[in-house]
């Protein structure tokens, strides 16, 4: 059988708990999800020798502590082709996650629009776990019981991912990245360090009229409270909402917040309609061609391509801007700025790479030469690294 399951917060534990003790007696068992914030121990229990495990996220770049070596097959899917394939595919069996129902038998999705709601339409036999501390949420996030064939019971607490501590060199490129990003856009901060810190210098800085997509997080709350949102409701639509308690309880019945697929916020049609789509996105580093690497570490897969591609699309549309936003070096003194990138993998052509932030400074590409970016970047560099790139640019 095939089986598939939403990713995060929104992953049923009690029901794929119950999966991994099972899957020891079975054969020929494929299991397809996203990032796991339960961990990955079921690639080490028996049942391992019985399952193939395919993911649209590798988790090695967020979870490195307790996912060094996730034996798993990668789909090298944009997030919009992510939500196609789970729409398009036919899985023998959905497991998913849900409030309880109201008085007229709807559930909520809760804080996952993209992947429960294309795992609950495409699968054969769909499990639901009905848990109390599921929010329901508005928007396109409801499921009727007449459409789950199964309903199991599974009361424990969603899976929190609070955000990490703040060092001065994320403020840093937070309060150069928040500078570029004017009043009335639609903005995806995506998450990490560098987003958060962008947040924070939004609300520093008074921005006005933001309307949010993509993920939703605890930075994107604190902005909505801050009164930097819209006065319009929904503030923000989101297919995936991960965080805190707090932001769990936050999003409950708030219309502010509109559950959407990625096929209704990563397309280009999207981004045409909104116009004003900017994007704060991450990377493992780029190369002094502009090309960036957001997946490989060693030359082996450890991330994703999540919504890169999707938003650095978005930022060709007028109006529209694509930011990346990383540190010139590694906590152990790698440079992410390098003269050619590791391995064979390139997660975005340089063509699509217009501005770069470090805490450095910011490099705008469009319409520079390829000597005149290489130099660009090579500026905006760990001061260590500095002359050996210019060195490199000078050979473009």
């Amino acid at each position: 059988m095939t089986v598939a399951f939403p990713h995060l917060s929104a992953e049923p534990t009690v029901v794929t708990a119950a999966l991994w003790e099972r899957a020891a007696d079975l054969t020929d068992l494929t299991v397809i999800s996203g990032m796991l914030l339960s961990g990955y121990k079921f690639l080490s229990m028996p049942c391992a020798r019985n399952l193939r495990f395919k993911t649209w996220f590798l988790p090695g770049t967020l979870l490195r502590k307790t996912a060094p070596d996730v034996q798993a097959e990668y789909l090298p899917l944009t997030w919009a082709r992510t939500a196609r394939f789970l729409d398009e595919s036919s899985f023998d069996s959905g497991l998913i996650h849900v409030s309880p129902a109201d008085a007229d038998g709807y559930h909520s999705f809760g804080v996952c629009c993209t992947a429960a709601k294309g795992i609950a339409g495409s699968s054969k036999l769909l499990i639901a776990q009905v848990n109390p501390n599921m929010p329901r949420t508005l928007g396109d996030a409801r499921i009727h019981t007449s459409d789950i064939d199964i309903l199991v019971e599974g009361d424990v607490p969603l899976a929190e991912y609070p955000n990490r501590p703040l060092d001065e060199i994320d403020s840093e490129i937070g309060r150069r990245v928040a500078e570029l990003i004017p009043d009335g856009s639609s903005i995806s901060l995506g998450v990490g360090g560098i987003p958060l810190a962008a947040a924070n210098a939004l609300i520093d800085k008074g921005a006005k009229d933001l309307r949010f997509i993509n993920t939703f997080t605890d930075p994107t709350m604190a902005l909505i409270e801050a009164g930097c949102a819209t006065a319009d409701s929904p503030k923000a639509e989101t297919g995936d909402i991960f965080g805190t308690k707090a932001l769990y309880d936050w999003v409950a019945n708030n219309p502010d917040i509109a559950l959407a697929s990625a096929l209704t916020t990563h397309r280009p049609e999207d981004f045409v309609r909104r116009k004003t789509v900017v994007s704060v996105n991450s990377a493992l580093e780029i190369d002094l061609l502009g090309q960036v690497n957001a997946e490989t570490i060693g030359g082996k897969q450890t991330g994703s391509m999540g919504g890169l591609i999707d938003f650095a699309v978005g930022g060709q549309v007028d109006g529209g801007q694509f930011i990346l936003g990383l540190r010139s070096q590694t906590n152990g003194g790698r440079p992410w700025i390098v003269p050619q990138l590791d391995g064979h993998i390139v997660s975005l052509s340089r063509t699509f790479v217009e501005t770069v932030v470090t805490e450095y400074g910011v490099a705008q590409l469009r319409g520079l030469s390829v000597r005149e970016r290489a130099l660009a970047l090579a500026d905006i560099a760990h001061p260590d690294d500095r002359a050996a790139l210019r060195a490199h640019a000078t050979t473009l």
